[in-house]
């Protein structure tokens, strides 16, 4: 017994003297250096997006450098990344520009600074016609001004297309896009910039394929949730499934010329051509049955209805625009002259067959529209500087419009037991 206390004493002591070996050598080891937090994060940037331009109107300008981050096809897709523009326009489409909410008709849209007639009944021009790759800026003027007609109450989109002096040299692009559906499109451009005639001279010529497709199932109920929990059941009515298809080619020619005199005039002339080639097929099913796809309802099926509907689209827009500036009665002058011209041919066609009930409806419509608007202008601009920081600017401007549509309708419906 006393050997076995004398022993677990000299254990006690052993593990004493270790722990306080252990104690000393970390009392002696260095401490790591503490890690500092930063409570605070100052991050310095600026707004690179936009500029100010110094017009008299207040004008947002869009530089190309902004819109390259996207990728644009058209001006509609780079349209779509300015803030106030929006669209409302099926399957993809960027075609009537809208500002501040309100219709195309009320949006002003310029090329180059000059109007250009468009496919719309209010003549609004479809900015999904010009290739991305000829803009150089854009340009938004967000007030009326009175030289500026009084359509563009909504503002005003000045699309600025390159110019001899943005580019030395030249370049060409190839690319394609191919599709879910295994369907490619092709994109071809290019652009030369070069001196002639002592001033600068630019020709450009894209080729861009367009194809949206769009695959859509509606299910229509005549209750809602709201009053009925099983309205899915007990309130079905339809179902639509619905295919639309819009292919085409949009092909288009620029040139631009600028000469700057020695007595300080500037002479400027310009050219815009573009064609489009295009096709819009859509098909309809109506079912009386949220999954089914048999035949007809007549025949114990369940197809409702079924509507095609294909259009021929076949648009031409040019414009021609030349202006000299000069220093003149204490101020600068500049004479404008420019015109445009839009052509287009549309046939559509639509077939219903209505097997819902006997006798079963068939129904074929056909139409052709021809549109033919052209105009000129004649304008004189006179810009004086009044003290340090005021401009004056004054004028006239004469326009001249005329457009010519013809419309076609051929209507045919037959019954069948």
């Amino acid at each position: 017994m006393k050997q076995f206390k004398l022993n677990a004493v000299v254990a006690a002591l052993a593990l004493s003297q270790f722990s306080v070996s252990v104690n000393a050598e970390e009392q002696t080891s260095p401490r790591e250096p503490e890690v500092k937090v930063s409570e605070e994060l100052v991050v310095y940037g600026e707004i690179g997006y936009r500029n100010r331009s110094q017009e008299l109107a207040p004008t947002l300008e869009y530089s190309q450098e902004y819109f390259q981050r996207f990728e644009p096809l058209t001006a509609g897709d780079a349209l779509k990344r300015v803030p106030s523009v929006t669209f409302l326009s099926d399957v993809l489409e960027s075609d009537g520009a809208r500002m501040r909410g309100l219709s195309p008709a009320y949006t002003k849209v310029l090329i180059n600074g000059e109007e250009v007639p468009g496919a719309g009944a209010d003549r609004s021009f479809f900015v999904d016609r010009i290739p991305a790759e000829l803009i150089e800026r854009v340009e938004i003027i967000r007030s009326s001004s009175a030289n500026r007609s009084a359509d563009a109450i909504a503002g005003t989109l000045n699309i600025v297309l390159r110019d001899g002096y943005s580019l030395d040299g030249g370049y060409i692009r190839a690319g394609g896009l191919r599709y879910d559906d295994g369907e490619l499109k092709e994109s071809f451009a290019g652009v030369y910039g070069t001196e002639f005639a002592g001033g600068r001279l630019l020709v450009g010529a894209n080729l861009q394929g367009r194809y949206n497709p769009k695959q859509k199932s509606s299910r229509r109920y005549g209750d809602s949730p709201e009053n009925n929990p099983n309205y899915a059941t007990d309130d079905f009515d339809n179902r639509e499934d619905q295919s639309d298809i819009r292919d085409g080619d949009d092909t288009s020619l620029n040139a631009s010329f600028e000469k700057v005199f020695d007595n300080g005039g500037k002479f400027d002339i310009s050219a815009m051509w573009v064609d489009t080639d295009r096709t819009e097929d859509e098909r309809s099913f109506e079912y009386d049955d949220p999954t089914a796809t048999s035949g007809s309802v007549v025949e114990g099926g369940n197809l409702i209805s079924d509507n095609a509907n294909v259009s021929f689209i076949d648009q031409t827009n040019y414009n021609i625009n030349s202006g000299y500036e000069l220093p003149l009665l204490g101020g600068t002058s500049k004479f404008k002259l420019g015109y445009a011209s839009f052509e287009e041919s549309v046939y559509e066609q639509e077939v219903e067959l209505d097997t819902s009930e006997l006798p079963m409806v068939f129904e074929e419509a056909e139409e052709t529209v021809d549109i033919d608007d052209k105009e000129w202008s004649l304008q004189w601009q006179h810009s004086l500087l009044v003290g340090d920081s005021k401009e004056v600017q004054f004028g006239a401007f004469v326009q001249g419009k005329e457009r010519d549509t013809a419309i076609l309708s051929l209507k045919m419906k037959v019954s069948k037991h």
